[in-house]
Parts: structure tokens; C-alpha cells; sequence
């Protein structure tokens, strides 16, 4: 026992001892760790004030800039990952999970494939509506615009979902509903969701890799192709074929087939089989003459480059409808411009609307209802509803909302709106640009938050049996108006 003890002293002194060389001297070259992180700089003693001191403020702020900047630091989490990932399958990769078979998932892929994300009919009947009214005001323009329900790993691997999910319990997502409005509503879109479980027995090599979150590299082209005949089909324009010349075999995963492994940040790769990658060869005619605007996530990262410039003049990529290709990761990225819309979707020949599994419960990012706003700039949405497009939109936010609805039993629709509402209500009065339903909704939330204004209306609501929703917007938009009337 003694020499164990001893040990491990010796241990010890010798990884801070190789840690303080490694911060002063740099003498082992780390790779660096891959993930979505910000490291701090290293403290400057020109920050330090005795105000800092006394408050304690400069310590804490020293200690987490040393932690930062410590020796061998990536070297250290590496090896904690690699312990707790080999004897205990933990992963300490935010918001990714390891399924069966050592398959590799984000987490937010199962939930939207097990409904949980799963937005409500109104708002997706609304949002399709709307992507509808623009898809028949570019084609007055001769623009065709083509909805694209890109594939998830969840939907396609659901057998190695971690039992804890329940897979077997899963409701209507998100996707389900979607795909069968819009057939409903006669919109123009491509299910590849669909056409990747097709060909799932049938591929000779994975569509999806083990340890990566988009479509397969070898799946790729196979995507392209299809998506390259819709184009000519809508179009009415040949587009330059390609080929698969041969096909590599490595003994590493490439690129995206192994973000999440990357991620992992282990010491020791992951285990395993040789993956495939195929060598494209494309026509040199006829030449590529339409230009287009692609609206789309990560997914279409595969494509741009690789493919893009063989099938379009010139290609704008709007990734998340927000941030404009390859400036998005720059700091600060590049913004899209949104003056002018109109005339900005008018300009191409064709426009693709892109979104996989993952992405489903955003609501194509806001771009169905700011486009039909630039067609029709008579009409303005509620400031409420843009904040539930806030939450839906952000990833944190709306996590919180489905964790709320588990806890409270009740539909994530009503949670967001419920958040929004409550945003909207306390940030009222600094608001711009209100419209008359703005202050309608404020006087309804006026009357939710009056319990003796509340109780009278919840009694006229049982009187005339209809919900209390009602004869609360009924008295709010009837307050509103006398009000007017007043002034």
C-alpha cells in the first residue's frame, strides 16, 4: 500500500512538474482539441485593481485564465475523455450521445424522430401556407423553388437509438407531418428522407457513416443526383452529368464522416471498418447557365463546393437563412442581406429550400415568413409571433421549452407561446413598430394576469360555452376598441 501511495505521489508531482514546463516552454506540440468552445486569453497584469482584489473578482478571473492556458491541458482532457468513453460509454461531447453498436448520434436528431420536438399543426400549416404563397409568386417570375427534406441519421439508423430514448414510443414528428401537408398543399418538394431508406438495404456502402451526424460522403453524389433531375425537370435546363470514376477505400474516416468522432476529443481513434469514397468525374458540357440561391443547413457544406460549381453559374448559399457562405465562421461572420428581398429571390433561376431532420422544428428559419412578408409588404406579422420564431430558432431556448412541456405535461407549442408571450408582456412598452394585434394581445395578457378580470371572463366564457381563449380575445379586442374610441 505504502508503494502505491508513494506512487501516485510521484505521479502527481510529475504531471504538475511536466505541466509547468509545458506552459512555459511549449516542449510537446498538442493537437488541439475539435469542438465549439472559446478559450480565454492569458491574464495580463495590467488587469489587476484593488477593487478586483478585495471583491475577489481578479482571483476567480486568474484561476479560470490559468485553467485555460494550463500545460498539456488537451493532452489531460483527452485521456479523462478516453477513460469515462471506453469504461463507461460516457461521452463528454454536448448534446451527442452513443447509441448501440457504437453508433454516434446528436441528440437533437432523436428528438425530432421521436416527436418530441414536434412543433404543433398550427404552426406548421401556417409556415407551409405561406412557402406556398411564395413558391406561386416566384413562379409568376418563372422561378422555380424546390422544398428539400434532407435525411437524418436518426430516422435511418432508428434501431441503434439508445433504449433510454424510447424509440418505440415515439408520436408525430415533425417530419411526418411536413412531408404530408405539403403534399396536401401541392407544393413542389423532394422527400430524401424517403429515398435514403430506399436504398438502405440496397446501398452498397453506408449512406450514413458510425460516427458522423451528416449523409455519408459516399452517399453524397447519390443525394446530387437526384436533386440535380428535380432541378432540370423544374428548369427545363440540362445540367452537366457526373460520374463515380472509382472508388477509394481508406482505412481513417474523411471530412464529415467522423465529426462527432473528432469531437469525442479521445486519445485513441475510434474503432472502425475501412470506409469508401468515391472519385467523381464530371461532363464538360453543356455549359452551366443558371444561377441560384440555396437556403440550407450544414448538409448542403457537402455540396457547395464539391458540386456547386458544376451545376450552377454562380450559387449564393444562405446557411440557416442567416450567415452567407464561407463567411460563417469568421469572426464576426458575414450577415445576410435582407433589404430588398424581393427583388434578391427574383433574380435567380432557381431557389433551393433545404432542411434535414434536425433542423425541422426552426421552421425553415424564418424564411417562409419573410419572404411572403416581401411579396406582400402591406401585411405585418404580430411582434409575438416573431418572438415564438425566436425561441423556435434558438437551440437553447427551445430545449428549455421541451423540457418545461415534460415536466408540465403539456404540448411544446404551448410552451413557446407561452415564453413568448411572457417576453412579449414584460418587454412591451420598449417594443417598435406595434401593430393593432400587438396591443390586443397586450390587453389579453392584461386580462391573464388579472385574476378578478380572469374570473369574470372564465364565468362568460362557461355561460356562452365556448373556451375562455376566446372571450379572452374577444374582451381584449373590445376594450382595445373602446379605448380608441376614447382618444
Amino acid at each position: 500500500m505504502r508503494v502505491i501511495k508513494f506512487a501516485l505521489i510521484v505521479l502527481i508531482l510529475v504531471t504538475m512538474g511536466a505541466s509547468s514546463l509545458q506552459f512555459s516552454w511549449h516542449l510537446v506540440k498538442e493537437p488541439p482539441l475539435v469542438g465549439y468552445f472559446n478559450l480565454k486569453e492569458l491574464p495580463t497584469i495590467k488587469e489587476f485593481t484593488w477593487k478586483k482584489w478585495f471583491s475577489e473578482d481578479f482571483q476567480e478571473e486568474l484561476s479560470s485564465r490559468l485553467h485555460d492556458n494550463s500545460g498539456l491541458r488537451n493532452t489531460m482532457i483527452r485521456i479523462n475523455n478516453q477513460y469515462d468513453f471506453s469504461l463507461f460509454g460516457l461521452i463528454h461531447a454536448e448534446g451527442f450521445v452513443k447509441g448501440k453498436q457504437r453508433y454516434l448520434y446528436e441528440e437533437d436528431y432523436i428528438h425530432e424522430y421521436t416527436g418530441e420536438y414536434f412543433i404543433g399543426k398550427a404552426v406548421i400549416d401556417k409556415k407551409l401556407a405561406r412557402l406556398k404563397n411564395v413558391i406561386d409568386s416566384l413562379k409568376a417570375h418563372n422561378i422555380p423553388l424546390l422544398l428539400v427534406y434532407e435525411p437524418g441519421k436518426a430516422s435511418f439508423f432508428p434501431e441503434y437509438i439508445p433504449r433510454r430514448f424510447h424509440p418505440e414510443r415515439r408520436t408525430l414528428n415533425n417530419y411526418e407531418y411536413m412531408v404530408s401537408r405539403s403534399q396536401e398543399l401541392g407544393i413542389d418538394f423532394m422527400d430524401m428522407n424517403s429515398y435514403f431508406l430506399k436504398m438502405k438495404d440496397t446501398a452498397r456502402y453506408p449512406l450514413f457513416p458510425r460516427y458522423g451526424m451528416h449523409w455519408s460522403l459516399y452517399g453524397v453524389p447519390k443525394a446530387v443526383d437526384t436533386l440535380k433531375k428535380s432541378i432540370e425537370k423544374m428548369t427545363g435546363t440540362i445540367l452537366p452529368g457526373f460520374k463515380t470514376s472509382r472508388l477509394y477505400h481508406a482505412e481513417t474516416p474523411m471530412g464529415t464522416d467522423n465529426d462527432i468522432g473528432e469531437m469525442l476529443n479521445l486519445v485513441c481513434p475510434l474503432n472502425h471498418e475501412p470506409d469508401v469514397y468515391p472519385f467523381i468525374v464530371f461532363d464538360k458540357t453543356p455549359p452551366v447557365t443558371l444561377s441560384a440561391l440555396v437556403i440550407a443547413d450544414s448538409y448542403y457544406g457537402n455540396i457547395v463546393d464539391d458540386f456547386g460549381p458544376h451545376m450552377f453559374r454562380n450559387q449564393d448559399y444562405w446557411y440557416y437563412n442567416s450567415k452567407l457562405y464561407p463567411y460563417m465562421n469568421c469572426n464576426p461572420p458575414k450577415y445576410v442581406d435582407k433589404s430588398g428581398l424581393r427583388e434578391k429571390l427574383t433574380s435567380y433561376n432557381v431557389i433551393l429550400l433545404m432542411v434535414s431532420e434536425i433542423n425541422l422544428h426552426c421552421g425553415f428559419w424564418n424564411f417562409a415568413d419573410e419572404a411572403y412578408m416581401a411579396f406582400h409588404p402591406e401585411k405585418k406579422d404580430p411582434l409575438l409571433y416573431g418572438f415564438e420564431n425566436s425561441i423556435r430558432n434558438d437551440r437553447g431556448w427551445f430545449r428549455f421549452m421541451v423540457k418545461k412541456s415534460k415536466i408540465q405535461g403539456r404540448p411544446v407549442e404551448e410552451m413557446v407561446r407561452e415564453d413568448a408571450g411572457y417576453t412579449f408582456y414584460s418587454n412591451y412598452n420598449n417594443l417598435p413598430g406595434k401593430t393593432y394585434w400587438d396591443s390586443v394581445y397586450h390587453l389579453a395578457f392584461d386580462i391573464r394576469y388579472n385574476a378578478e378580470w380572469l374570473a369574470k371572463v372564465t364565468k362568460k366564457a362557461h355561460d356562452w360555452k365556448i373556451p375562455v381563449d376566446s372571450v379572452v380575445m374577444l374582451d381584449a379586442i373590445y376594450c382595445y376598441e373602446q379605448s380608441k374610441k376614447k382618444h
